[in-house]
């Protein structure tokens, strides 16, 4: 993978600036240059998310809902 899944996650935030967990994986998912699937991917997706949190460039504004900051 060429791309960090958290750069892949804030190019997401830059072009939406509010996504939802399902947009999030299936935009991901989609991603040719991905190779996890499934379960494996959703882990490190909710992952790279929760470190984007406590880094404050994202907040969770509703039940799988995020906004960038």
């Amino acid at each position: 993978m060429a791309e960090s899944m958290i750069k892949l996650i804030r190019k997401m935030f830059d072009e939406n600036k509010e996504l939802t967990l399902k947009q999030i994986y299936d935009g991901l998912e989609e991603n040719s240059n991905i190779e996890m699937t499934g379960n494996t991917l959703k882990h490190r997706i909710r992952s790279s998310i929760y470190s984007l949190k406590k880094g404050n460039s994202v907040k969770r504004i509703d039940a799988a809902t995020y906004q960038k900051l």
